[in-house]
């Protein structure tokens, strides 16, 4: 989890929720009906945009946000030093007894340990790369639709 994220998103909400108490009643600022148009209305509106899948896709996309744990660089290195005496005292098939913990390196490497020539693997894993940064575009776009209908409705 990241922590930033938590801790701004904790620290937004609580900095609203105090500023309505200073500010009287905090019943004055929620009426019902309202949040039902503005959440609801937006959702509905959206799907203009996006289709269902998408919507769904996207808060997908938006749960790693608070659950994915980004490896360190240090230990990715410390790993791949590990791996690359491995190969070159036992070739790439000591590689396939290596516990790694990094599913996109594992990936590289079960492709190198399959035989596949270096350009392959590395034009499989730069693929690799493309279409994650094309879901994640798609499911910023969701949200982007959702912040430029949700002020319309409220």
């Amino acid at each position: 989890m990241d922590l930033a994220t938590l801790i701004g998103l904790i620290g937004g909400v609580a900095s609203i929720i105090i500023a309505m108490v200073l500010g009287g009643s905090i019943m004055t600022y929620f009426d019902t009906t309202s949040v039902f148009i503005v959440i609801g209305g937006s959702d509905l509106c959206r799907l203009d945009e996006v289709h269902l899948g998408a919507v769904f896709w996207g808060n997908q996309i938006a749960s790693k946000a608070f659950m994915f744990k980004t490896d360190e660089p240090e230990d990715l290195i410390a790993k791949i030093v590990e791996m690359a005496d491995a190969a070159r005292k036992g070739g790439f098939l000591a590689l396939e007894e290596m516990d790694i913990q990094n599913s996109f390196m594992q990936k590289g490497i079960d492709l190198l340990v399959d035989g596949h020539d270096a350009e392959v693997v590395r034009n499989a894993m730069q693929k690799d790369i493309a279409l994650t940064d094309e879901r994640h575009e798609k499911g910023a776009a969701v949200f982007r639709s959702y912040g430029d209908v949700a002020p319309a409705m409220g």
